[in-house]
C-alpha cells in the first residue's frame, strides 16, 4: 500500500468515472455530470493514490477548502499544458492528467477564438484530450476516431465515450 505524507502534499482535480477500479466509496468524489465525478488526487506525483475520507478527517481538511486547493493547484499549473499535432484536432499534454484540465475555466477561455465554432474535445480516458471546434467536420471525425481508438483499446481510467463541446462556460454532450 502506497504511503503518503497527505500534510505536505498538494492536491490536484482528477477527473474519473464509475466504471474505474481506481476509486471507491472511501475516496472524496464530488459529482460533475453525466457520468463523471471530480476526485482530489495527492501529489506530486498526481494520479497514482486519491484522497480518502480518511485522509481529510486525519489532517482537519473540509471538503471545501479541499476544493479550493486543488483548484488553486490546477490553476497555478496551467503554464505546463503543451497543444501539439497539427488542425483540425490537436492533442493536450499536462502531465499525464490532460483530463484535469476540462476543469480548468481561465485555460478554455483563453482558447476559445483559437477553433473554428464552439469548442469540441474528446476525454476518452484521464490522459487524452483532443480538441477541435464544432465547424469543423473533419476535426470533428478526427476526434471521434481517436475516441473510439481509446475506447477500443482499453486500459486504465477510462472516461466518456461521447465528445464534449462547451457552451456558456459548461461542458455537455455534443
Amino acid at each position: 500500500m502506497l504511503k503518503v505524507q497527505v500534510t505536505s502534499a498538494t492536491f490536484l482535480p482528477v477527473l474519473v468515472s464509475p466504471s474505474d477500479r481506481a476509486y471507491s466509496e472511501r475516496n472524496v468524489l464530488d459529482e460533475y455530470f453525466d457520468d463523471l465525478a471530480v476526485a482530489y488526487s495527492v501529489g506530486p506525483p498526481y494520479g497514482e493514490r486519491l484522497i480518502t475520507w480518511a485522509d481529510l478527517e486525519r489532517v482537519d481538511l473540509s471538503r471545501r477548502d479541499l476544493r479550493r486547493r486543488a483548484a488553486n493547484n490546477l490553476d497555478s499549473m496551467l503554464d505546463s499544458v503543451r497543444i501539439h499535432g497539427q488542425p483540425p484536432a490537436l492533442m493536450l499534454s499536462f502531465q499525464g492528467l490532460e483530463s484535469s484540465l476540462v476543469l480548468a475555466d481561465p485555460f478554455w477561455d483563453g482558447l476559445e477564438e483559437s477553433v473554428p465554432g464552439e469548442l469540441v474535445i474528446g476525454v476518452p480516458a484521464r490522459d487524452v484530450v483532443i480538441m477541435t471546434g464544432s465547424a469543423s467536420r473533419a476535426g470533428i471525425a478526427k476526434a471521434r476516431r481517436a475516441v473510439d481508438r481509446v475506447f477500443f483499446a482499453g486500459g486504465p481510467h477510462l472516461l466518456v465515450q461521447d465528445l464534449l463541446v462547451r457552451r456558456q462556460g459548461d461542458w455537455e454532450v455534443l
